[in-house]
């Protein structure tokens, strides 16, 4: 039986989610159950038996790299129809560009900056705040569908921390909505919202989309917004062929809108819905699994996971003095871990940015290569960033000169000739927008191997291609979806895990199931580090790892530091002249320190230093002129500070 390949290697649950009759279903995946090798193999099983049509499957997830990835399985799957694959921003812009099409309009273009035309709304209507911090409330409203009458009310309600009041939310929005109208551009949001429009007032274009989505699959159901949702259910109208995967226990975008309970409380949603479990593990060693089942106490969730796999290695808590004790004894430690499983393998994991400026140092300083994995899906493949360099070129004609001095030059890296082509093929369509809209609409790269791409791993587990040797590091957030060998685990502290940030019980819950989340991206060997210290200031172990050290038979510690050490002096602000510097600036402009620039920038501004003041203007978000009379006194003070 031909099906017998898709079932191959899988345990008993795995089989039930491949072979479940249920056309209504959702399967509950727990971190390292094979969710994606479910969703991909149920998918080949159901166009085999002919229980689906591959011509109306959509499947859709959340970022560019896990569509490649689905696509990829499938090929290997031996799937031979091409299956719609794609995030919903970039289903929803196929949609619209093929509505404008057919109607002889232009297709809609994506905004190239949308920090710039929030920057202009901000600077008409003089409010001197953060054109991202602006965004991040405007994006957090239109993600949750909330009215802008509602939207005080509503950050009140979830206690969410927000930039604008009502009526300057209100404002800011129409401004910023308008301004995009009169630039011809829209945002990623705006295209669900159009398609959402489309489908409510036009029956026709309705019934092309039910028509051409018959069954759909949805991976990292527990992401979903309510805005995606709506969209969701507006292709599904009154079918029942729906298949969500996902895991409560990894919702982790709540500050971004994501709404953790559409698939917590999926029955209540879709009535009548099978739900399946995977409870296997089968990348975490017991030791990891029981570590990461201790973390989601702190959101009151009992985790049934059970590891598949052989007892490994204890757990390894190290508690330092401070953040630089700490930074020297990751160093450490990664030492004997890369040698071990060799650099791509082994991972250090922070809570913030921020943390991981030290510890990058510390490694490097001992001869061990690092790379920063930024982003929702981890490191950007050399493919993607390529696509990133080319569509970052402000004109078509500035495009095609690109083009012909690959072919003039005759190189032969082979991934820049495909690119050529595919711009040559994208200029003389004619097709309104831009490259990166072409290339998100089509997939036209979808015929190359992994190899040819630079994507890491035939399996998909390494999002990009990490150079060989380096050790990635990462945010809790950026580590997601991915996995190592070994893992370090950094600043377990109160005021990171849980952050600062983070007050009502809905934000403590996402702390810990994001912290389940670090701690579950290690299969073999996983370390935990606490400081008693940071910045000068004493700091508490965080209150959830009692209950992980607890699942330790035999926990290792460093060394008693000696009193000097435990109790150390406070050091020295590195950032105390430019903090003065941007007092100086801000009386002069009569606008608050933070209107100037906040911490994080000047900690970055002392990390990496800019070049010149074209880079000095960039980072700060002002224009040439503001930086030429800024510069002298900021580009000397960073001359001659000691590193943060």
């Amino acid at each position: 039986m031909e099906t017998d390949r898709l079932l191959r290697g899988l345990d008993a649950q795995q089989r039930a989610v491949v072979m479940s009759d249920a056309s209504l279903l959702v399967i509950i995946a727990a971190a390292g159950s094979g969710k994606t090798t479910m969703l991909t193999r149920r998918i080949a099983r159901r166009i085999e038996d002919g229980s689906a049509d591959a011509g109306h499957v959509l499947a859709l997830t959340f970022t560019r790299e896990a569509a490649g990835e689905l696509r990829r399985r499938l090929r290997r799957l031996e799937v031979v129809t091409p299956i719609e694959t794609g995030t919903f921003h970039a289903i929803a812009l196929r949609l619209l560009s093929d509505r404008a099409l057919a109607a002889g309009r232009a297709a809609p273009v994506i905004a190239p900056d949308r920090l710039r035309i929030m920057r202009e709304v901000l600077t008409e209507t003089r409010r001197r705040i953060e054109p991202s911090a602006a965004l991040a409330d405007v994006d957090w409203a239109r993600a949750r569908m909330i009215d802008p009458a509602r939207f005080a009310e509503s950050s009140r309600q979830l206690r969410r921390r927000v930039t604008l009041d009502g009526a300057g939310y209100a404002d800011v929005l129409q401004r910023f909505q308008q301004l995009k109208r009169r630039r011809g551009v829209v945002d990623f949001d705006d295209l669900l919202y159009e398609v959402l429009d489309a489908m409510r007032r036009d029956p026709v274009f309705t019934e092309i989309v039910r028509w051409r989505f018959r069954h759909l699959f949805v991976d990292e159901s527990q992401d979903l917004n309510p805005l995606q949702f709506e969209v969701l259910q507006q292709i599904r109208g009154d079918r029942r062929d729906i298949c969500l995967v996902g895991d409560p226990r990894q919702a982790i975008y709540g500050w971004n809108g994501a709404d953790p309970t559409l698939l917590a409380n999926v029955e209540l949603h879709l009535p009548g819905i099978t739900v399946l479990n995977l409870i296997g593990n089968h990348r975490c060693s017991p030791q990891i699994v029981r570590a990461g089942a201790a973390a989601l106490q702190g959101a009151n969730v009992s985790d049934d996971t059970e590891s598949r796999r052989e007892d490994g290695a204890d757990i390894t808590v190290l508690a330092c003095a401070d953040e630089h004790d700490e930074a020297a004894t990751v160093a450490r430690r990664v030492r004997v871990l890369h040698g071990r499983f060799g650099g791509h393998q082994v991972a250090v994991l922070a809570r913030t940015n921020d943390q991981l400026i030290g510890i990058d140092r510390a490694l490097r300083d001992v001869g061990i290569p690092t790379e920063l994995a930024g982003g929702r899906g981890g490191s950007r493949s050399p493919l993607e960033r390529l696509i990133d360099e080319v569509a970052r070129i402000s004109s078509r004609e500035q495009v095609a000169e690109w083009a012909e001095r690959i072919w003039v030059d005759g190189t032969e890296d082979a991934l820049r000739r495909r690119m050529a082509e595919e711009v040559d093929r994208f200029l003389s369509s004619g097709v309104a927008g831009g490259l990166r809209g072409w290339i998100d609409a089509r997939h036209p790269f979808d015929d190359l191997a992994d190899d040819e791409t630079g994507d890491a791993a035939a399996d998909g587990t390494q999002q990009g291609a990490v150079e060989r040797g380096a050790v990635t590091l990462a945010t809790f957030h950026a580590a997601k979806g991915r996995e190592w060998s070994a893992v370090v685990v950094t600043g377990v502290e109160v005021g990171y895990v849980p952050h600062g940030s983070a007050g009502t019980p809905a934000q403590l819950a996402e702390e810990a199931r994001l912290l389940y989340v670090a701690l579950t991206r290690a299969a073999d060997d996983l370390t935990i580090t606490a400081a008693t210290s940071r910045k000068g200031a004493a700091v508490a172990e965080s209150p959830w790892l009692a209950a992980v050290r607890s699942t330790v038979s035999a926990t290792e510690r460093l060394a008693v530091p000696p009193p000097d050490v435990r109790r150390p002096r406070a050091a020295p602000d590195p950032l105390a002249e430019l903090r003065a510097w941007r007092a100086g600036v801000a009386r002069a402009a009569g606008v608050a320190e933070k209107a100037v620039c906040s911490d994080q920038t000047l900690r970055s501004l002392l990390a990496s230093p800019p070049a010149d003041v074209a880079a000095l203007a960039a980072r700060l978000g002002v224009g040439s002129a503001a930086a030429e009379r800024l510069a002298p006194r900021l580009l000397g003070l960073l001359a001659v500070q000691p590193s943060a």
